[in-house]
């Protein structure tokens, strides 16, 4: 019996051994193949050590597509500044996941001098975000981003990291290249309510949770006081929709307006700035037309280094 218990544990720590091996392996694979931030979902792929930025975009998808399609490079071109964008798109990533990303970014002795929040309402009242599975699927496996990660705060936590785990090692995972549109070039001819009413019921299923508002507040609170730690500045900016404000509009700006008070951050209300449908593919994310415009005649204007 001593002896079957003995093989048994060293079979379940080879296994374990070989697994770590094994995803580790394809993470240095596909690592190897140096991606950019407009070439890629993830945030391991594209994160250095001891690097500086300009500012950086935090947030969902309204934020990431300052990077998509080339986006990254135009931006970085209007403005004549570096940035890292950080934000998660793709119903991947909610506020406290985005807090533990910006977290191991300042751990691997990065700096940014400026971070703009993209403060999308739909991300402070959402359901789905602090419990999807799939955040970290497209990230590489670094021990110390995965060590941390058992000792991080979080909903959902165990299935997150069995996802972040299998995904190592499947054929997707490593044939994983560097790709990117040139541009987004879809744009709405008009603006249909329908489909609109049709998104805020999908967006707000269960209406405006005021728990989940709370926690997202909380979470939101402790990510700029880790800024401010690390030196950055924060930006706080409700995107523009087609439709103008989302549920929670006002919600999120009394949000931002109590944290410009509390901590002097700067905060900007852009929801009804671009209101034309020939700057979006749907009806609430810019177009490369859109992200150029918005960088040209709102960005552009904010003292992104102070």
């Amino acid at each position: 019996m001593k002896k079957f218990i003995q093989n048994t544990i060293f079979f379940l720590v080879a296994s374990f051994v070989i697994i770590i091996l094994l995803v580790k392996t394809t993470s240095i694979i596909v690592k190897n193949r140096q991606f950019e931030n407009y070439e890629t979902e993830s945030n391991l792929l594209i994160f250095k050590e001891n690097k500086n930025y300009d500012f950086m975009f935090m947030g969902i998808s309204h934020a990431r597509n300052f990077s998509r399609h080339r986006n990254h490079l135009r931006v970085e071109n209007i403005l004549n500044k570096k940035f890292i964008n950080i934000g998660q798109g793709g119903g991947t990533c909610g506020v406290n996941e985005q807090l533990y990303y910006l977290n191991y970014f300042y751990k691997k002795n990065n700096s940014v001098n400026t971070i703009v929040y993209i403060l999308s309402p739909p991300m402070l009242f959402s359901e789905t975000l602090p419990q999807a599975a799939n955040t970290f699927d497209n990230e590489t496996i670094e021990f110390d981003f995965l060590f941390n990660y058992f000792f991080f705060k979080t909903e959902n936590k165990y299935e997150r990291l069995w996802s972040y785990l299998k995904t190592k090692i499947t054929i997707t995972w490593i044939f994983y290249k560097p790709n990117s549109l040139d541009s987004k070039n879809e744009s709405l001819i008009e603006i249909n309510m329908d489909e609109v009413k049709k998104g805020f019921g999908f967006t707000y299923k269960n209406g405006l949770n005021e728990n989940v508002y709370n926690n997202s507040c909380e979470t939101l609170e402790n990510t700029i006081k880790l800024a401010i730690k690390n030196n950055s500045e924060i930006i706080l900016i409700i995107p523009p929709a087609l439709f103008g404000k989302w549920y929670g509009h006002n919600e999120t700006v009394e949000f931002a307006n109590k944290m410009q008070d509390k901590y002097n951050v700067d905060f900007y209300d852009y929801s009804e700035t671009v209101l034309k449908p020939e700057y979006y593919y749907d009806h609430h994310h810019l177009n490369t037309k859109g992200i150029i415009f918005f960088t040209k005649n709102y960005l552009s204007k904010m003292n992104l280094i102070k």
